[in-house]
């Protein structure tokens, strides 16, 4: 008889209790796939794929935080840049009073006028540059791909001693030479703020170009992150499938062993 005449110790039983344990163990781990939809959710799921799963993320995270710094750069350039727009726009309404002083019909009245609007307009540029525009364009700065770049003038001591324009570069009541000069050092201010601006369009098209680059950069990084570390619904959801067969087989089994050993009994009758 076996096995089965010795009742002691029901090896059929254990074999049938073994399988069983170890398909639940099976179950457990494929439901476990299923609702996180990742196959490496620890590192004894598999070392390798574990180190190589997490290393893919922390790469991931770095593109991202890099974005997300160029996105700031982006908008501090963007409202620096505005900002020089503005000054652009008075230097330019500047040059356009200076030049309508410069004829013989306006009169020593209409040129008092016109210095007090460029009077003004030329504290309206120094207010801009003082307070609006930030110096660290002008003393090097480090953003997102760009290193140590600054602009060409100079807003460390006066925002305006790069522009040459001041109360004494800007004159339209004094004789033709003097008037001349105002004409010229505007255009000069203008000129300088004008490369700036296209600095600074250049500066951010560049951090737009390297952010659509992240952007495809962290792409390909989750595709290998992916076919790593998520989990095929499919598969896994016939996988559990089969397991439940077996584990209700293995009960039956199970509850079949446990009660073999009782036809021992018919010895005793």
């Amino acid at each position: 008889m076996g096995d089965l005449a010795r009742i002691n110790t029901n090896v059929a039983a254990m074999r049938a209790f073994q399988t069983l344990t170890d398909i639940n163990t099976r179950i457990v781990k494929t439901q476990e796939h299923i609702s996180t939809g990742k196959v490496v959710n620890r590192a004894s799921d598999s070392p390798s794929d574990y180190y190589i799963s997490r290393t893919l993320e922390r790469s991931i995270n770095s593109v991202k935080r890099q974005n997300d710094n160029i996105e700031r750069g982006i908008n501090f350039l963007q409202t620096n840049d505005s900002r020089l727009g503005q000054v652009a726009n008075i230097l330019i309404e500047m040059s356009d009073l200076a030049n309508q002083a410069n004829s013989i019909a306006v009169t020593s009245a209409e040129k008092q006028a016109i210095q007090q609007d460029l009077e003004q307009l030329r504290m309206e540029v120094e207010a801009i540059l003082h307070s609006g525009v930030s110096s660290r364009l002008y003393t090097g700065f480090t953003l997102g791909g760009l290193h140590g770049v600054s602009l060409t003038g100079n807003l460390t001591s006066n925002p305006l001693s790069a522009l040459t324009i001041n109360g004494t570069h800007i004159n339209v009541t004094g004789s033709q030479t003097v008037l001349d000069n105002t004409i010229s050092n505007i255009d000069k201010a203008l000129d300088i703020v004008l490369r700036d601006e296209e600095r600074l369009g250049s500066f951010i098209k560049r951090l737009e170009v390297e952010f659509d680059v992240n952007e495809v950069e962290i792409v390909n990084l989750k595709a290998s992150l992916s076919s790593i570390a998520d989990a095929d619904l499919a598969e896994e959801q016939m996988e559990l499938t089969k397991l439940n067969i077996l584990q209700q087989a293995a009960l039956a089994m199970l509850a079949q062993s446990n009660s073999a050993p009782q036809s021992i009994m018919m010895l005793f009758n």
